[in-house]
């Protein structure tokens, strides 16, 4: 707000945009248009002009437009990557009035969604410390510097986040404020690492939400805007101009169930190409985590289906990666803790380095490439694509699973002499139509790693 007396009066002018902390996305020539909006108390005729400024020096006053009123829109074109002091000044009556946006960026946006280890589950002890050139899209529709926690449910302006009546919202926005004691997550971790490699500033768009399935996220929904989880990404993403760098996803864990489960492959497929088709965007970079362990009982079988599923979806959409996270450690019986979900950020961070800004920081990971048996099956070597260096040597290869005849079982296995591959050797020859699994359960005993301690991710059933 500024302020400048004219005759009797005081006229107050007051930038609505841009704001401090907004990350404008680039275009393909790495520029972004900055939209300029200005409202003021009383009605004046004048010009409207508009300055960058970074750490050497201002640019020249560029002229954006004629006011005549109470406010302006217009546009200040062109303006590059990068971290910039933007001022506006008002020019009549040989008065002068100016006001400033600080700091303002142009880079990338990226989508965060999905359940509650995308919101951030760690404890607030352990947050990753925030950095200029990160940015959040809060669920308020405020931007700030990313902070964690990033996630506000209660505070979201979309009613499909509120956990609690309308009327009890000021009141729970009062609580959580003073009472949480978790919100530790991978997405500013993710984010200070591209800005890192690549000097380009983040924003983050915080849409996740805890416990959502696939059919909440359905983007049929879309009509519904803010009253469906859907609805409301796309709302935000189409305020902000419409257009992302790519979708950071974590789900599946509600869906982990014998009625959603046989639809999840499906279901997601046709989520990634609606939020593609949506914003014209048939390239975006959808970027996500595998299922992580449940420290719960059972045989886990609707979990390692949600969790092969996601193993087959990145070979069945373009321009997608996944992310381990079998290695993962717990706050609680579900949640991943600050550690590890720092770590799954750092990981989707080499992902979308990889796809999306072609510096090859680091491989996906080991990933079963090639199932080839000796000539009387007693012999399978699995060959593994993905490896950073070499895959760490371990006594014995644990968690590979095999299922013959209707007959399960546990197998002995060894990382090669290259330690580009696992050796598997049998008694006896093994039938056709055998099948492999790894990490079979909710909470597997596994232990093959590369040099970058990525984990082989959880796989099968294949048949050998």
């Amino acid at each position: 707000m500024n302020k400048l007396r004219k005759g009797d009066g005081l006229i107050t002018a007051q930038l609505i945009e841009p704001i401090a902390q907004r990350v404008y996305q680039r275009n393909e020539k790495s520029v972004s248009d900055i939209s300029i909006e200005v409202v003021l108390s009383d009605p004046v005729t004048g010009r409207l002009e508009a300055r960058l400024s970074s750490e050497c020096s201002p640019t020249p006053w560029r002229y954006i437009g004629e006011v005549n009123g109470t406010s302006f829109k217009g546009t200040l074109p062109d303006v590059p990557v990068g971290q910039h002091l933007l001022d506006v000044r008002i020019s009549f009556d040989s008065k002068t009035i100016t006001l400033t946006a600080d700091p303002v960026f142009v880079g990338d946006l990226w989508i965060l969604a999905g359940q509650s280890n995308m919101e951030g589950c760690g404890k607030n002890i352990d947050l990753e410390m925030p950095v200029t050139g990160v940015s959040c899209f809060y669920m308020g529709d405020t931007w700030d510097i990313a902070r964690e926690p990033l996630c506000w449910l209660q505070e979201s302006i979309d009613p499909v986040n509120w956990n609690v009546p309308e009327e009890e919202r000021e009141q729970a926005i009062r609580t959580v404020r003073q009472e949480r004691s978790n919100g530790a997550g991978l997405s500013l971790t993710f984010a200070k690492k591209i800005l890192q490699h690549t000097g380009v500033p983040i924003g983050l768009i915080m849409c996740a939400h805890g416990g959502t399935s696939m059919s909440q996220w359905d983007p049929g929904l879309i009509g519904e805007e803010g009253r469906s989880f859907y609805g409301a990404m796309i709302r935000k993403v189409r305020k902000l101009g419409g257009r992302v760098k790519g979708c950071l996803w974590y789900q599946g864990e509600a869906d982990a169930n014998e009625k959603a489960a046989p639809d999840y492959l499906e279901r997601t497929i046709r989520w990634v190409n609606s939020l593609r088709s949506d914003l014209s965007s048939p390239e975006l970079p959808f970027i996500y985590a595998q299922l992580s362990v449940f420290h719960i009982n059972g045989d886990g079988k609707w979990w390692n289906r949600i969790q092969q599923d996601q193993f087959e979806l990145e070979s069945k959409i373009k321009h997608a990666a996944m992310v381990p996270t079998i290695d993962a450690t717990l706050s609680d019986a579900i949640h991943l803790d600050a550690r590890s979900l720092k770590e799954v950020g750092r990981r989707m961070a080499s992902a979308a380095l990889r796809l999306t800004y072609g510096i090859h920081e680091a491989e996906s990971g080991p990933r079963p490439a090639d199932f080839a048996w000796n000539t009387d099956r007693t012999e399978l070597r699995i060959s593994l694509s993905g490896i950073n260096g070499e895959l760490a040597q371990v006594e014995q290869v644990y968690g590979i699973l095999m299922i013959s005849g209707g007959v399960k079982q546990w197998l002995s296995a060894s990382i090669g002499e290259d330690r580009q591959h696992i050796v598997i050797c049998f008694q006896e020859p093994v039938p056709v139509g055998s099948k492999l699994l790894h990490g079979v359960g909710y909470n597997p005993t596994v232990n093959v790693k590369d040099a970058r301690s990525i984990p082989l991710p959880v796989f099968g059933p294949v048949d050998v």
